[in-house]
């Protein structure tokens, strides 16, 4: 019976070792950069030979080693290639790589991950969207700014909410378009005022921004607007306000007034065939009516406290009761 050979052990590895440790390199490092295997390195650096394979394989890894450790490639390999006894030509020992099984997606398992994606893309989206309902409202307010001042009896807020959801100021409702934008007058009395603006979404969760807003007024006549005693052939209104209020009025068709009477303000009105009134607060404004079937007819005041009234016509043929 022949004998076993024995391990080869060779000095190239050991050398290659004492100049990496020199070099203050670590062996997981080597295998980063030389993308050689761990196990390979070492062998070699153990002098093991016989752990590695016998082809041009190892002498390729070894010249590439070498080089990377600052030496000449060439001759570590042809020493290396020596100390082993040459190398076996048209062998090519390379190791074999562990490659995992791979998955292979029948008809039934296909069809399964499918009904799974479409199961949780629903759920999330169900999960997004009662997040967000269950969110309060998204509220931004472009004017007015924080702590202005104006000269003036009006100011304009506008801003954007998240669409869908309510929104008021100073507990007024206003109108909102599809993107959830809002504008909207609003009427100042002189000193400072606090601007409540307030998003309400579906579920009844609330935003609120509160603006301050100093306002300088012009003094104003309080003197009261009279109309005609007797009827005439047209129509009169003396429109009256209690507290500041925003207001709107059309003569004969055409825009006459739209801003702010100050409280105690009045103003007179005369049209050949009527007079159309918008009031921000109906339960604070009055009016006077004289047309050619009445004369100095009051109503006071024109609705409820708060109350909205919009496009209230005077005719010079309404009945006044």
């Amino acid at each position: 019976m022949s004998e076993e050979p024995k391990p080869t052990t060779g000095q190239v590895g050991p050398q290659l070792k004492t100049r990496r440790q020199a070099l203050r390199i670590s062996l997981a490092q080597v295998e980063i950069d030389t993308k050689i295997r761990g196990k390979f390195l070492t062998a070699l650096e153990q002098g093991q030979y016989d752990l590695l394979p016998n082809d041009i394989y190892s002498r390729g890894f070894v010249q590439h080693y070498a080089s990377y450790l600052g030496l000449i490639g060439s001759e570590v390999a042809g020493k290396y290639a020596l100390e082993r006894g040459g190398i076996e030509q048209g062998k090519t020992n390379r190791p074999k790589l562990e490659r995992s099984k791979r998955l292979v997606f029948t008809g039934p398992i296909a069809a399964a991950l499918g009904i799974a994606i479409i199961v949780v893309s629903i759920v999330t989206y169900l999960v997004w969207q009662f997040s967000a309902l269950a969110a309060p409202p998204g509220l931004t307010v472009t004017s007015p700014e924080v702590d202005q001042m104006i000269t003036g009896s009006v100011i304009n807020v506008t801003g954007k909410t998240t669409p869908g959801s309510d929104v008021s100021v100073n507990d007024s409702p206003l109108l909102t378009d599809t993107d959830g934008q809002f504008s909207e007058k609003v009427a100042l009395q002189d000193g400072i005022n606090s601007i409540r603006i307030k998003s309400t979404s579906k579920l009844g969760k609330t935003t609120v921004i509160t603006r301050n807003v100093l306002a300088k007024l012009p003094k104003v006549d309080s003197a009261a607007a009279t109309v005609p005693i007797a009827p005439f052939n047209g129509v009169a209104v003396a429109v009256s306000v209690r507290e500041t209020t925003s207001v709107v009025v059309l003569v004969d068709g055409k825009e006459a007034f739209r801003g702010t009477f100050i409280a105690g303000h009045s103003q007179l009105f005369t049209g050949a065939t009527d007079i159309n009134l918008t009031t921000g607060n109906a339960g604070a404004t009055s009016v006077v009516v004289t047309n050619s079937i009445a004369a100095s007819k009051k109503i006071d005041p024109l609705g409820k406290e708060g109350e909205i009234r919009r496009n209230q016509d005077f005719a010079t043929t309404t009945v006044i009761p």
